[in-house]
């Protein structure tokens, strides 16, 4: 899992599991979560998961259009966190 290039599906899930049971998300602000990433992570064949650049977009978007989701700011930082492990 650590180094490799793309979190996968499965993994997305592990990490946003832990979000919800230890670090506080909310169904849903998990629901949110799954929206910015949903394109990345049903895209097919070698393409599928979240690349380290899409996840970089995807947290810049969480951290510029706070009026349009729930997340604050520590939560991001978390979901940023977490997810990072997985690449």
């Amino acid at each position: 899992m650590f180094g490799s290039d793309k979190i996968s599906r499965k993994e997305f899930r592990r990490a946003l599991y832990k979000l919800r049971t230890s670090g506080g998300f909310s169904n849903h602000e998990i629901d949110e979560v799954q929206n910015v990433f949903y394109s990345s992570l049903n895209e097919s064949g070698s393409s599928a998961g979240i690349s380290s650049e899409e996840l970089k977009k995807g947290i810049r978007y969480l951290k510029e259009h706070r009026g349009n989701h729930h997340l604050s700011s520590e939560e991001t930082g978390k979901l940023e966190e977490t997810l990072k492990r997985y690449l």
